[in-house]
């Protein structure tokens, strides 16, 4: 722990925090997040085409040297004056970037800056980790989990090691690919506007055959956001586009995102009229091989579903904290 004091700056205007970007990533330099959710390219987007109410990002400094960031911002929900974390809803991990020699100190320094307005009844701040400092400040519950899967040394023993039905379909997949002339897969580090848009239409496509709903890309109303975050991500090398081609035809599209040594799975697609192929299946499988051949994890996001577990995944637990304003009910 460290026992000096640090300095508190309040960012309430989004010209302001934009301004903050480049020594928000020379922080992020000194303390990499975990994920591409904590990025300022990730945060910042989604404020541009999300936010509302009022800005309210704690930044706290040693000195003139950032050490801890809070980004969120007060607005109405369920009739309550809520905090928010800038980012929640479409972000799977959103534990606040800080220097880890801080925490202690950050958290009463929070805690004393959050007590100074009176404009809030709750903090609801979600998708946080296990861990997460910030259960000292309220009342922590568990969160929806993610999953992550770890191949091992040998991928051929992995896949082996697969249930008998999910081999099963891996092979069917694989044969009605060759029967229809072959399947080619393929990974973009660019923000390719063709596969976005593939992306995006069988998304929802998938969704309307499958169940009459929208899907959650037109639910959340982030198609733009999808599109220009994935152009800032490939900037910094962070965007994985996995694809897998029939001649010139596009059956199944993941988004994904790679921070040091994980993937993130964000988004999966596949064309519905070449659904009963199962080419799905197919490419999470190359992808996940390319995941293991770059020495990386595969991060499936949230959720438990079966498919996961069969592929061999672990749970990550997550907490929310939720943070009363004293003297509010």
């Amino acid at each position: 722990m460290i026992a000096c004091p640090v300095r508190f700056e309040l960012i309430d205007r989004s010209e302001c925090l934009h301004r903050l970007e480049p020594e928000w990533r020379a922080f992020e330099r000194r303390v990499p997040p975990a994920t591409p959710f904590q990025t300022p390219e990730w945060l910042l987007t989604w404020w541009s085409h999300f936010g509302s109410g009022i800005l309210r990002t704690f930044v706290f400094r040693e000195d003139s040297r950032i050490v801890g960031i809070v980004p969120c911002f007060v607005h109405r929900w369920n009739c309550r004056r809520q905090v928010t974390l800038i980012g929640s809803g479409i972000s799977d991990f959103l534990d606040p970037p800080q220097d880890p020699s801080y925490s202690d100190v950050l958290v009463a320094a929070l805690r004393a800056e959050l007590a100074a307005f009176d404009d809030w009844d709750l903090c609801d701040w979600q998708d946080l980790s296990e861990a997460t400092p910030l259960a000292a400040l309220g009342e922590s519950r568990e969160d929806t989990s993610c999953s992550e899967l770890a191949t091992g040394p040998h991928w051929d023993s992995f896949l082996e090691g697969r249930p008998r039905y999910l081999k099963r379909n891996l092979r069917r997949a694989f044969e009605a690919g060759n029967r229809m002339g072959g399947l080619r897969f393929a990974v973009d580090r660019d923000a390719d506007p063709d596969l976005l848009e593939c992306l995006i239409e069988q998304h929802g496509a998938r969704w309307r055959a499958a169940a009459g709903e929208s899907g959650t890309i037109a639910a959340n109303r982030s198609e733009a956001f999808l599109r220009e975050v994935a152009g800032r991500l490939a900037e910094r090398d962070l965007l994985r586009i996995f694809s897998l081609r029939l001649d010139s035809q596009v059956v199944a599209v993941i988004l994904g995102m790679r921070a040091e040594n994980t993937i993130f799975s964000y988004l999966t697609a596949f064309h519905p009229a070449y659904g009963k192929y199962g080419f799905g299946h197919h490419l999470l499988c190359r992808a996940i091989q390319y995941a293991h051949e770059q020495g990386c994890r595969w991060n499936f996001l949230r959720g438990e579903e079966q498919y996961k577990l069969d592929w061999g995944a672990r749970r990550i637990p997550k907490r929310r904290v939720l943070i009363a304003r004293p003297g509010v009910e």
